[in-house]
């Protein structure tokens, strides 16, 4: 597949100063002594577009965020930042409660009735390998961990209905960039892309955002995050989520 290919051309792009995306940090400010620390709760408005399977009975998903929001039971998600002088840190905290969101079955059932929850944790560590009081470089590395629960309930047709359970977990390792840019007025621009395996055929990552901040310890942000998997050890997790989001950032 080109796709990773893309991504690493991405993430080469980063390297030379792309200055673009990412649900991955708030504003980076210039270099100093102590630790800085970061949380931004946000909103990621995700459609959910792929496959979903367990064993080897497969649904197709198109679900609009207006779709998954009609059958969202629970989602949280939130951001942790930290730097002292070069050395980064973070982690990403994704979970959501999905049942009954729009699918497709194949031929030899009526419909089905996909419910799923997802839990991906995703902690990282850098270095910044470039600095200024406008503009920032990281480099960072760490590993993605998913944990899935899915049930697809299969209603009859040419074959009777049958509902199918699992769950699994895996690991992922992941590598990427990150890159800040500050704009006038206090408006600063972000952008993050990783790619990995291990658990998981492949997944990657792009997003970027753009904030303002407000006062020296809170700022608004808002963007846009892309992030693709596909897992298949028995239960089926080929998808990509994409998608708008908004946070706000609290810094110590």
């Amino acid at each position: 597949m080109r796709t990773p290919f893309v991504v690493v051309g991405v993430i080469v792009g980063l390297a030379c100063g792309v200055s673009t995306a990412i649900a991955q940090s708030a504003s980076t400010p210039p270099l100093s002594e102590g630790w800085q620390l970061q949380v931004t709760p946000y909103l990621w408005a995700s459609s959910l577009v792929g496959q979903l399977g367990i064993g080897n009975q497969t649904a197709d998903v198109d679900a609009s965020f207006s779709n998954i929001l009609d059958h969202l039971h629970f989602a949280a998600m939130g951001l942790v930042d930290a730097r002292r002088n070069r050395v980064v840190a973070l982690t990403d905290i994704f979970y959501t409660d999905l049942r009954g969101q729009q699918a497709t079955p194949g031929p030899l059932f009526s419909s089905v009735n996909p419910q799923q929850k997802l839990f991906i944790l995703t902690p990282e560590g850098g270095y910044r390998v470039f600095g200024t009081a406008n503009t920032s470089v990281d480099v960072v590395g760490g590993i993605r961990f998913w944990h899935l629960s899915s049930e697809l309930q299969f209603q009859p047709g040419v074959l009777p209905g049958i509902d199918l359970q699992a769950s699994r977990s895996w690991v992922d390792g992941i590598a990427g960039l990150r890159a800040w840019h500050a704009l006038p007025n206090n408006w600063w621009v972000n952008g993050y892309a990783d790619l990995g395996a291990g658990g998981s055929t492949r997944t990657y990552q792009l997003a970027g955002t753009v904030g303002v901040d407000l006062h020296r310890h809170f700022a608004v942000v808002g963007g846009y995050r892309y992030l693709s998997v596909n897992y298949d050890q028995d239960v089926l997790l080929d998808t990509t989520f994409k998608g708008p989001l908004v946070g706000f950032t609290v810094k110590f």
